[in-house]
């Protein structure tokens, strides 16, 4: 993750935030089939955007379950 924070900065990539604990967040989620080591499918994001956005993708695989 050290080379994508410099190449791409110390910076969130969803809300520009600075300052804080960056994660490589998968793009396309692993449990959907993104790419594991692939930087192309990795956005650096704060804790705050990095949940949100989890929250998020379960959700809709929940409710894609439900309507099946």
């Amino acid at each position: 993750m050290s080379v994508l924070i410099e190449s791409r900065g110390a910076v969130c990539q969803q809300c520009g935030r600075t300052g804080t604990r960056l994660f490589g967040d998968h793009v396309q989620e692993l449990k959907d089939g993104g790419a594991t080591l692939d930087p192309a499918n990795v956005k650096l994001v704060c804790g705050s955007c990095h949940t949100k956005k989890t929250i998020k993708a379960r959700a809709a695989r929940t409710a894609q379950r439900h309507t099946r």
